[in-house]
């Protein structure tokens, strides 16, 4: 399963992400992780994307595009607070999950445990092993569909005719037997239908089984979760980062309930969860509770702060979130592994820099060793430089030659020989074990 909470293309996240892009530079900044997600998911694999309205309607009609519009599952309303009273129109206080499988023949989700009334089942009988408990329920009904085949007698154990609305003989008034003669027959005979006395008089009930049908069909009561979470407000989230931390880290974390909800719904125990946005790391944290494996991918420094300390704190056994109901006790692990910087060494030396002095001097050591744009006229890109006077125009400039798509060094480089010299003995050693490239 895949569960992603993007930015939200409204200006005001306090991710680190780029959180007012124009529209066609979000929807590409989906579209190309979409089309990786596709690819990454199982057969019977599903993802769960969470948005506002600002892109929600674009975002479904791009999903419909990538994934099929056969393969979408539903669209969960999450209603995250109860009102706005700052607002001068509409109060917003809902977001949405879309929910796609990859195949919708093979994808399975989990039912609802508590869509009925278990209290209901409290009688048992001779069947119990195979039908479970049941409940008593009447078998005549008055109203719309009158038929002249559902109004007969049935002998009761006292020999009187029973007919429907317990008259004593034929008259119609509108009520009838639900079942045929024949299949109330066959209920006496094996126990689907009985006889109960009630003030003198035999009343003609049916049993509803919790585990078969009225026909013995073994049945699963539970039903599907609805599209509609409710009762989990935002504020949650908030005060489960508190108490973590101390102090509000992010304005827009997700509550671990609702990431409950949909693990709940989407996986089951031992499957993987991923989520490329990774963020305050509430979708790994539930995933730890709940017995899922996960993968985490995050590209901002909170990794550091927020992210992996949260994790460890799971397994310390911290008792917040889900942790009580899940009976949440400690334990665990997880690999935290950093990717190798390459180009985003520079990246970073070139934002830092504070003076034109500074920058020049990554530039110097840029030409030595980073991969810059192989389009770039270098002899014409200095004499261009030189007539930007200001720190950043010239910072600007220099990002912009970086070749962008060589940020890290990949795995496929890992024994060049001017990589090789760069890591530890024990670094390539782990490499090669987390790739699993030696057939091990």
């Amino acid at each position: 399963m895949i569960y992603l909470d993007p930015p939200y293309n409204t200006g005001s996240d306090s991710f680190g992400y780029n959180d007012k892009f124009n529209h066609s530079s979000w929807l590409t900044f989906m579209k190309n992780r979409l089309e990786i997600a596709r690819e990454m998911l199982s057969d019977d694999g599903s993802i769960f994307i969470q948005t506002d309205d600002n892109e929600m309607p674009y975002l479904k009609v791009m999903m419909d595009s990538i994934f099929g519009r056969n393969n979408f599952i539903g669209n969960i309303v999450w209603k995250k607070k109860t009102g706005s009273s700052d607002t001068t129109g509409i109060a917003i206080i809902t977001e949405y999950i879309l929910v796609y499988s990859k195949n919708n023949e093979v994808v399975t989700f989990s039912k609802n445990p508590d869509s009925y009334d278990k209290k209901r089942y409290k009688y048992t009988d001779k069947y119990v092993k195979r039908r479970g408990p049941f409940y008593y329920d009447t078998l005549d009904r008055g109203g719309l569909q009158y038929s002249d085949s559902l109004n007969y007698g049935i002998m009761t154990p006292d020999g009187k005719l029973l007919y429907p609305h317990s008259r004593n003989k034929f008259v119609n008034d509108g009520w009838i037997w639900k079942w045929s003669k024949e299949k109330v027959e066959w209920g006496l005979k094996n126990g689907f239908c009985e006889f109960i006395k009630q003030n003198g008089k035999y009343k003609l009930k049916y049993k509803v089984y919790l585990n078969v049908d009225n026909k013995d069909n073994i049945i699963d009561r539970q039903a599907p979760w609805k599209n509609i979470v409710e009762g989990i407000m935002n504020t949650h989230a908030s005060a489960e980062i508190g108490k973590l931390f101390g102090s509000k880290k992010f304005k827009t974390p997700k509550p671990e309930k609702l990431l409950k909800f949909i693990i709940n719904l989407g996986t089951f125990e031992n499957d993987l969860v991923l989520d490329f946005f990774m963020g305050s790391a509430t979708t790994q944290a539930v995933a730890m509770k709940m017995g899922r494996r996960f993968i985490g991918i995050e590209q901002m420094d909170y990794i550091n702060t927020v992210s992996v300390p949260r994790l460890q704190k799971v397994i310390e056994g911290e008792k917040g979130g889900i942790s009580k109901d899940v009976n949440w006790q400690g334990g665990g692990s997880f690999v935290y592994a950093e990717l190798m910087e390459k180009n985003q060494g520079y990246l970073k030396d070139l934002q830092k820099s504070e003076s034109i002095q500074e920058l020049m001097e990554v530039y110097n050591r840029m030409k030595e060793n980073a991969d810059i744009d192989f389009r770039l006229d270098l002899e014409k890109f200095e004499e261009e430089i030189n007539n930007f006077n200001s720190l950043d125009e010239k910072r600007r400039e220099l990002v912009r030659i970086l070749d962008k798509n060589q940020l890290y060094y990949n795995y496929a480089n890992i024994d060049d020989a001017n990589v090789r010299d760069l890591i530890s003995d024990n670094d390539y050693e782990f490499n090669k074990s987390f790739y699993n490239r030696d057939g091990e």
